[in-house]
């Protein structure tokens, strides 16, 4: 199977073992699961540790947009880690991209289930993601 091909302006930080890493601009990461993850709280901790890290290293707040369509399942113990690692000091917002059933599925429930620390929402496609991603931006960090 072909790889997708990936915008130019997408620039590769790193991966895990399970998520590949691309920055946009200088503070939007994307989070691109391998295809068919099955999410749980191992893999869930070790992603958001990358996420805090890179927030940490750029010395910005980030935005994180996650190309969900890519996932078959993810369990409680991973939805809590995600909303509890979502620290507003290390990220400004949380744009998932559920471009097919499953996908919005599992990111309504995690909406559902969970408080994510910063602002979040469901999107199609990633366009309307990184406009909103934008709105954000200059949103004051909490003391």
């Amino acid at each position: 199977m072909a790889s997708p091909v990936l915008p130019a302006e997408w620039k590769p930080v790193g991966s895990t073992l399970n998520t590949c890493y691309f920055q946009v601009g200088a503070d939007v990461l994307i989070v691109m699961p391998e295809q068919g993850l099955k999410d749980d709280g191992a893999s869930a901790r070790v992603n958001i540790d990358f996420q805090t890290r890179h927030a940490a290293a750029s010395g910005r707040r980030c935005a994180v947009v996650v190309m969900m369509s890519s996932l078959v399942s993810q369990d409680g113990e991973a939805r809590r880690i995600y909303a509890a690692g979502m620290d507003p000091k290390a990220f400004f917002a949380a744009a998932l991209i559920v471009s097919n059933p499953l996908a919005r599925a599992i990111g309504s429930f995690f909406l559902g289930l969970t408080r994510p620390g910063v602002p979040t929402r469901l999107f199609d496609s990633i366009d309307p993601a990184l406009a909103w991603v934008d709105t954000l931006r200059g949103a004051p960090s909490p003391s």
